[in-house]
């Protein structure tokens, strides 16, 4: 397992040229992550930005490049609009508050599962914080929004809260599916009378399917905006390697916040 590493380069092959031994990088691999060397393709080795630790770095490759991209290509919010963001203290949650606002949306919606959680998101922008393990909590949304709906729904979860998610778009908004909690879902009857009465538009988005001068475009200005400190990560939740399982166990009960990474 393990799709995420960050360390320092021990060894090159003869044809790599991108790093050298000694650098630090952050990279993505087949697998084989939980480990205490990995390889990777060199071109997909990233240099990690000054003042970055190793586990703040992994959360470059896969969940800092999908809010970005995400924002940036597929939904393009304009400033006025309003924004819905789910498990908003995750760490794909967490840099889509601040990208957006970075972006200048005017309301940014943050769903959170706690207190601890939305006080959080509200230090990094959320205009907008709402706890959902609460009943009305359905409510509280349509109330920031005076009842007319957000303008993009960001639905990365799936049950409830997505059904529920899915209504709160407003007349002629957005919803973009994303996340591996929806790859098995289906879209109800009752949702596509949704779409086609309100002028709704459905979108998906997977990273990996971007176009490759994508990714490079948007790389760059990622890395800029962490090494400006314009962006915070959130990597505090660290185990030791032989401590996956309550890693894992962490991730489930809900308790952590950002990213959890494994320590060699």
């Amino acid at each position: 397992m393990g799709f995420e590493v960050a360390g320092v380069v021990v060894e090159v092959g003869s044809s790599v040229t991108q790093v050298k031994v000694g650098d630090s990088v952050v990279a993505l691999v087949s697998s084989g992550g939980y480990a205490e060397f990995a390889t990777a393709q060199s071109q997909v080795a990233i240099p990690i930005p000054p003042r970055v630790s190793f586990a703040e770095a992994t959360t470059i490759p896969i969940q800092g490049m999908t809010a970005y991209t995400l924002l940036r290509y597929l939904v393009e919010p304009l400033a006025h609009e309003s924004l819905l963001v789910q498990a908003a203290a995750g760490s794909v949650g967490l840099y889509l508050v601040q990208i957006a606002k970075l972006l200048g949306i005017k309301e940014v919606i943050a769903l959170a599962s706690s207190d601890e959680k939305l006080e959080l998101v509200k230090e990094l922008g959320a205009d907008v914080v709402v706890n959902y393990s609460n009943p009305d909590w359905v409510g509280k949304v349509k109330q920031a929004t005076h009842g007319k709906g957000v303008d993009v729904v960001l639905q990365m979860s799936s049950g409830q809260i997505g059904e529920e998610s899915f209504k709160l778009a407003a007349p002629g908004g957005k919803i973009v599916l994303f996340g591996a909690k929806n790859y098995h879902d289906t879209i109800s009857t009752e949702q596509v009378r949704q779409l086609m009465w309100q002028n709704q538009t459905l979108a998906g988005f997977a990273y990996p399917a971007l176009r490759p001068e994508q990714v490079a475009e948007s790389l760059p200005s990622l890395l800029e905006l962490i090494q400006e400190k314009k962006l915070k990560i959130y990597a505090d939740q660290s185990f030791a390697l032989s401590q996956a399982p309550q890693a894992f166990e962490a991730l489930l009960s809900r308790r952590t916040i950002g990213k959890v990474v494994l320590i060699p």
